[in-house]
Parts: C-alpha cells; structure tokens; sequence
C-alpha cells in the first residue's frame, strides 16, 4: 500500500526544512517535515497520496543546493525498514 510519506534523498547539508516546506508546499499541504542534515536525508509527509504522487513526479532528480534529490514515495513496506532508522537518525 503507498502511503503519504516521502523519502528525500541526496540533500546538501544547507538544506533545511523551510527549504523543503517551500520547495513541497507547491505541491500540496505538508502535515511534517523530519530532516538529518548530516546525512542528506529527509522525509516529508503530504496530506494526501496523490499530492506526494504529484511531488514525487515533478521533483524527482530536481537539483537544489547543487544537488540532484533522490525522491521517492515509501511503500509500506519500506516504510516499516525505516522505523528503526527513523528512531536512529531523529534524536
């Protein structure tokens, strides 16, 4: 089953989540923005799956801060891989 998060990979250590909240906000509504800036990854959760289908597909391999982003919706099963990641990389 395809969820509303999204999984952005690639990001410059500049990046913050306004960055991200300006750059998906076009897209539709954002219900949370989570960030490592240290390893270059965010996630970013839309309030609808089609608006993170509709992010996904126009920002996929976009380039901000110099840098190609690596976007991708997190099926639930690759959402579940995450959660130990997620409680890892967000304390």
């Amino acid at each position: 089953m395809t969820t509303s998060r999204l999984m952005v990979e690639n990001l410059d250590t500049m990046t913050t989540e306004k960055h991200l909240d300006n750059l998906f906000s076009t897209y539709g509504d954002i219900k949370k923005i989570r960030m490592n800036r240290n390893r270059g990854l965010g996630f970013v959760d839309m309030t609808s799956i089609s608006e993170a289908k509709r992010a996904c597909a126009k920002l996929d391999g976009s380039v901000l801060w110099g840098r190609s982003m690596k976007i991708q919706i997190m099926e639930d099963s690759l959402q579940n891989r995450f959660i130990y990641l997620f409680s890892r990389l967000f304390k």
